[in-house]
This record gives structure tokens, C-alpha cells and sequence, in this order.
């Protein structure tokens, strides 16, 4: 008997955090050279001063990944040929990037590395297994309870959590993402007067939450509490920025992002996810398009941050450095990323008129 198909979620899913790894792990892809040395050298020795915590950090990327693996296989390859094929897929993964890393002057691959992402990959596809037992064997039917596990609802989805990840970058303007001033340099030299930035943080703050809150709303399936996923998306949204300010600052400074701006712009963009929860989703499509021009836009013509400009000296990403390089990119991309969505989302929802028709 032919199996289900898969989840397009799941498929999605292992998709883009598979490029998260390589990213973070290949970062800051320079310096390539070959040294003299076989692009298996790193499995032949155990290294000799191995830190827990690094290992334990290889295993935690990787656990995703591997409930990522068995959740998009076990539709085809059933329950114990995908808790077979998950670690098996993120051991190859880990083993191919440890091996590309051979040539990166900047990076080290080891023995230690590849086994602890393994180990990682194993506990996520038993992690996945538990869930699925836990589950009755029901996980499209649980899972299209809450959210529309459709390639489209999942793109949506995505894009949310990308936005979630990217406020573990710590930015001048509380979810400014999509600036390029690190790169291109300042596009304004408007001097702004602080309550004029404050004013422009509240608006980048309200427009950037909108959007991504709407994206969240828009992969929901009808009969999802959407009032309490807001709340739980807009709580995620604050937690991810106070742990970035954690892990990367002095505790002094923990709560340094939360500006009279930034709290303005919580509370409207808040109220407006509300307000607007009930908009057709043709309707919601264009408000996003709206709200992250905007916020993209403004972001990049407004001036750095004073204050941060001074609380960021004191930033210190040490082991998380590739991390931070990996969510400042994400940052930067995350509206681009939705203006390629955005296309794909007009056509799925001409398409659903057209049917309903």
C-alpha cells in the first residue's frame, strides 16, 4: 500500500536548517587554501583538550536537524527506517562540512566535533520517534490542528520562526531587520534628535512585529486559538531579544534594548495583529508587503543608535562568534527574504479563490 506523503513543513523545515548549519558552520566562508592536508585528517585523531561546553553545543545544533530528518521521512520510509536514515543523514552532513573545514584556515574540524553532531542527530530522531508515539501515530492530524501544514503555510511559518531566530543579533533598533548599514555604510546623515529616533523606533518596531506576526497568522489552520499564538509569538518575540542580551552583554545591560521607543512599538504592533486578525488573507498579504517595506526602509535611512553604539563595545560573542554571524545574516535577509515570498503567497491565494469559485 503506498504511503501518505509527507509533511511539506517537515520537508521545508529540514531544508532550512540545513543551510542554517552550513552557514554557521562554514562561516566566514574566507581564506580557503589547501594545506597540505587530507580532507580526513580530522577523523584519524581524538584532539586533546576537547571544552564541554563546545561539545555540547555540537550536539544541541544538531538535534533539531535530526527530528527535522525524521519527521520529513518517516512517511516514506515508515518509523524505523527513518530512526535509522535521520542519523545516518546528519552524521554524512556533519561528516561533509568537518571535511570542507580542512581548508578553512579559520576552522578546526575534529573527531570530537563529528561525534558529538551525530550524537546530536541521534537524539533528535528519538526525540521525534517519542513524539510520534506520543502522538497515536497522528502527528499530520495534530499538527494540522494548530497550524496549515500546506507548502505555502509552511513557507509562511518559516519565515516567521527566521524572524524569531534573527532577534538573537542584537540591533540597534529593537526588530530592525533587513539593514545593510554594516555593509553599505549609513544612507542618511539626517541628525536625528532622540525623540525623533525614538519615534522612529516605535515605527519600525510596530511594522516589523505586523509583519511577521501576520506570516505567523497567515501558516495558522482555521481552527487554531490565534489569540493565544499571538500572545505566545509576541512573548517569543521578547524572550529571544533578552536572551541575546544575555548571552552577548554584561547583565548591566540585559535590559538596555528595551527603550521607551521599543516598548511603544511592542504595545501598537501588538494591537494591531489584533485588530486585524480577522482580514481576509489577500487583504493581510498586502499589509505585510506594506509593513516591511516600510520598516526596511526606514531602518536603513535611520542613524546608528547613540546609545548602542556605546553599549556594543562591551559586546562579546567569544564561542557564539559564527552564531552571531549566522543570526546577523538572517537579520539582514529576513525582509528580502519575504519580498520572494510574497509572490508565491499572491498565487496560492488566487488560486484559492479561483476554487472557491
Amino acid at each position: 500500500m503506498a504511503r501518505a506523503p509527507g509533511s511539506p513543513l517537515a520537508r521545508e523545515l529540514c531544508v532550512v536548517y540545513l543551510l542554517l548549519i552550513v552557514y554557521a558552520t562554514l562561516h566566514p566562508f574566507t581564506g580557503w587554501r589547501d594545506r597540505g592536508l587530507s580532507p580526513f585528517a580530522w577523523a584519524e585523531v581524538w584532539p586533546r583538550v576537547v571544552l564541554p561546553f563546545d561539545l555540547a553545543l555540537n550536539a544541541a545544533a544538531y538535534l533539531p536537524l535530526g527530528l527535522f530528518l525524521f519527521w520529513a521521512a518517516r512517511a516514506r520510509l515508515g518509523g524505523a527506517g527513518a530512526l535509522l536514515a535521520a542519523p545516518v543523514v546528519g552524521a554524512l552532513v556533519s561528516g561533509a562540512l568537518e571535511s570542507l573545514q580542512t581548508y578553512l584556515p579559520s576552522r578546526i574540524p575534529s573527531l570530537a566535533d563529528f561525534a558529538t553532531n551525530a550524537l546530536g542527530a541521534l537524539v533528535g530522531a528519538l526525540a521525534g520517534a517519542v513524539l510520534f508515539a506520543l502522538l497515536g501515530g497522528g502527528d499530520r492530524a495534530r499538527v494540522g490542528a494548530w497550524f496549515a501544514d500546506t507548502a505555502e503555510g509552511a513557507r509562511s511559518l518559516i519565515l516567521a520562526g527566521l524572524w524569531l531566530f534573527a532577534l538573537l543579533y542584537p540591533q540597534s533598533i529593537l526588530f530592525g531587520h533587513g539593514s545593510l548599514i554594516a555593509w553599505l555604510g549609513p544612507v542618511s546623515g539626517y541628525p536625528f534628535t532622540p525623540a525623533e529616533f525614538s519615534r522612529v523606533e516605535s515605527a519600525v518596531t510596530a511594522a516589523s512585529l505586523f509583519a511577521a506576526g501576520s506570516l505567523a497568522l497567515r501558516g495558522l489552520a482555521p481552527a487554531a486559538p490565534r489569540l493565544l499564538v499571538l500572545a505566545l509569538f509576541v512573548g517569543l518575540a521578547v524572550g529571544a531579544r533578552a536572551l541575546s542580551q544575555a548571552i552577548l552583554f554584561p547583565p548591566e545591560h540585559l535590559w538596555a534594548w528595551l527603550t521607551p521607543g521599543a516598548q511603544r512599538g511592542l504595545a501598537v504592533g501588538a494591537v494591531l495583529l489584533v485588530l486585524t486578525i480577522a482580514l481576509p488573507r489577500p487583504m493581510r498579504l498586502v499589509l505585510v508587503a506594506i509593513a516591511a517595506t516600510f520598516a526596511t526602509v526606514t531602518v536603513n535611512f535611520a542613524p546608528p543608535n547613540p546609545y548602542y553604539m556605546a553599549t556594543v563595545q562591551d559586546l562579546n560573542p567569544g564561542r557564539f562568534l559564527n552564531f552571531n554571524g549566522l543570526t546577523q545574516l538572517v537579520a539582514a535577509a529576513w525582509p528580502y527574504l519575504v519580498a520572494l515570498y510574497l509572490p508565491f503567497a499572491l498565487a496560492a491565494d488566487t488560486r484559492a479563490a479561483q476554487s472557491a469559485r
